[in-house]
């Protein structure tokens, strides 16, 4: 998985571009009969079927990407850009999500993961270039990875508690998936 979170022209967060490079056998397994004109390979407008579906059929799932802002679920439009791409025999699904409000992350601790609750799809971050930033970026923002420990006591079963029509708060702590936090400095007025 690789990110790309936009930011505002008021420096706020407003969207989360998601992009999913599926191994090999889901490839194959995702494409296969896709072929709709038999011509021996996957077009754009084939492709772009499929993107239009998945972006439809994930909507039940919360897209697999959930956003916390100061620890509460932040709520989401449904996705724009959806794209497929079919290269070197690995099919790649990207989107972006809106956020239905912007977040300013030196106001708000801004968090966020891409993960399949129900443990089928394992999602990892790709080793470099994991998270970029995009749109009107403010000086001084980072982003840190992190992994929360659910062997804890208490640590939630994710298929069994987390309603995906709408994720509980805190839903980012009971996942071993990789967190991404977003921080800016606040913005100095003079």
């Amino acid at each position: 998985m690789r990110s790309a979170v936009n930011f505002n022209a008021a420096g706020a967060v407003d969207a989360i571009g998601v992009s999913w490079t599926f191994d090999e056998f889901y490839s194959q397994f995702a494409t296969d009969g896709l072929d709709k004109n038999k011509n021996g390979k996957l077009d754009a407008p084939e492709l772009q079927d499929l993107a239009n579906t998945y972006a439809k059929n994930l909507k039940e799932y919360g897209y697999f990407t959930f956003i916390e802002a100061a620890g509460k679920a932040a709520q989401t439009g449904a996705p724009t850009n959806a794209k497929a791409v079919f290269d070197k025999g690995q099919l790649t699904f990207a989107f972006r999500l809106p956020l239905a409000q912007a977040i300013d992350p030196a106001a708000a601790k801004l968090s966020f993961a891409s993960f399949d609750p129900t443990y089928y799809i394992d999602i990892q971050l790709v080793q470099s270039n994991a998270v970029v930033f995009t749109g009107a970026t403010r000086k001084g923002c980072t982003f840190a990875q992190r992994q929360v420990d659910t062997t804890r006591a208490g640590a939630l079963n994710l298929a069994q508690s987390v309603k995906m029509t709408a994720p509980t708060n805190d839903v980012l702590n009971a996942t071993n998936a990789a967190i991404v936090d977003i921080t800016c400095p606040a913005v100095k007025t003079q």
